[in-house]
């Protein structure tokens, strides 16, 4: 039986009397406190947020030489949105200028981004800042069903999913999580799927976790085989964009409901979608912005994601432009959830095509082409030259040539006549070393989908 009512009980009172202090990160305790946090009024959530902004300026404009040089009369008074924005290869350029003095006697752990767009790098996270997003993505999950210690499989290959690790801590948690690091490996093809969900239906997990296109992958070989198989409680994808056909062909496969959970370990973000749709913030880590250029995007309409850790003063990340474009949303979530929401993450700033006349357009453009084709299951666009791009599609037994013009034309249209569109059916699907289908593949700058 995969849900014990005992275990995350017994799980429970051992983290946080034993892990917790060992590890010196009261996770648990976090997403405990968070369930009485989401139900204060907007206005205590807010200010208890100000309270934290208040102390990382502080610290940044006393400690930290980038900001001491920028803020020389201190913190006081200073707004959020008089700092400038930074990006990630702006700090790494200049990691002394962004470190806090005397870092190393602050308890931090050493992080690294996945380097799936060809850009990895190391940094050091307050303790205390890894704490809350563990916290936060624990007491997010909490939302789907899931119960600390309920068994977890893991579908991928991204580092931030992968078992254990080298540090006895990161070991001990794995194993009293129960996390299940299962069918390993990025092959898609309806074999290597089909086996891959048997494996995953065989670990017994409450929750499956990982890669958008490799659980769809998985859905699509198990409906076309006619399979029945008992999915999980939970499917909670990450690492990629959930295209609405994956979600549908997910939850038709495998029973379950479909939750896409954004995060960004530099800087500070995580998110989870609800029945709605909508990606709900966690309130307790960042502050997010949305901008365009250094100037603050209002509500409904697109623009960098651009996050502030409220506890990160080793490597304080304020005002920290993570690579992702997103939209802020105008209205409270019809879901009756409180606080701050993005309506939509629109993927890496990438994932644009560049026009002849030098107009950027988002992938997002052409989604809905791809949506509305009904014998489509994958897509990728290549650029290879100013006014050319090739679509690669990987199509259901039924496509035809009409579809493949109405593709044409309807890019054409959307990219106002200035695009050649070369169609190819059965080509690869690129993809990363992590195994992450990218979306766009812009030679033009040598960028693609993370």
């Amino acid at each position: 039986m995969r849900r014990s009512a005992v275990y995350p009980h017994i799980l429970g009172m051992l983290t946080t009397a034993a892990v917790e202090p060992l590890i010196r990160a009261p996770y648990l305790t976090v997403a405990a406190w968070l369930r009485r946090f989401d139900a204060w009024p907007d206005e205590r959530r807010a200010a208890w947020q100000q309270h934290r902004l208040a102390e990382v300026l502080r610290d940044a404009a006393g400690s930290v030489p980038f900001y001491r040089h920028l803020l020389p009369g201190g913190a006081h008074g200073v707004r959020l949105s008089d700092l400038p924005v930074v990006d990630k290869r702006q700090i790494r350029d200049s990691m002394n200028d962004f470190r806090s003095e005397g870092w190393q006697h602050t308890p931090h752990v050493r992080k690294s981004t996945g380097g799936t767009t060809g850009d990895a790098w190391q940094y050091e996270l307050d303790r205390r800042a890894w704490t809350h997003v563990r916290g936060a993505q624990i007491h997010l999950w909490e939302r789907t069903g899931y119960r600390y210690g309920d068994r977890i499989v893991l579908l991928g290959t991204p580092p931030s999913l992968l078992g254990g690790g080298s540090k006895f801590g990161s070991r001990l948690r794995t194993a009293l999580e129960h996390r299940i690091y299962s069918a390993a490996g990025i092959e898609v093809d309806h074999l290597s799927s089909l086996e891959r969900a048997r494996t995953a239906v065989e670990a017994d997990g409450v929750v499956w976790y990982g890669y958008a296109s490799m659980i769809a992958s998985m859905a699509e070989a198990v409906l076309d085989n006619g399979i029945r198989l008992n999915g999980p409680t939970a499917v909670i994808t990450t690492s990629e964009p959930l295209h609405p056909v994956w979600r549908r062909r997910i939850a038709d496969a495998f029973g379950a409901p479909v939750y896409d959970e954004y995060g960004c370990n530099d800087g500070g973000v995580i998110a989870l979608t609800c029945p709605r749709g909508r990606f709900h913030i966690a309130e307790n880590v960042s502050l997010v912005e949305i901008v365009e250029g250094d100037s603050p995007c209002p509500p409904g309409v697109e623009g960098d994601i651009v996050v502030t850790n409220l506890h990160a003063r080793v490597l304080p990340f304020l005002r920290y432009r993570i690579g992702d474009r997103g939209v802020l949303a105008a209205t409270p979530c019809p879901c009756g959830r409180a606080g701050a929401t993005l309506e939509s993450v629109n993927g890496r700033l990438g994932d644009r095509l560049v026009l002849p006349n030098g107009i950027q357009l988002s992938y997002v453009n052409f989604t809905t082409i791809f949506w509305g084709t009904p014998h489509v299951r994958r897509w990728q666009i290549v650029q290879e030259a100013i006014d050319r791009i090739t679509v690669r599609l990987e199509t259901e037994p039924g496509f035809t040539t009409r579809e493949a013009e109405q593709i044409r034309q309807a890019i054409r249209t959307r990219s106002r006549g200035q695009l050649e569109v070369d169609i190819r059916v059965g080509e690869p699907i690129e993809r990363t070393e992590a195994g992450k289908q990218r979306v766009v593949i812009n030679r033009l700058t040598q960028v693609g989908a993370a």
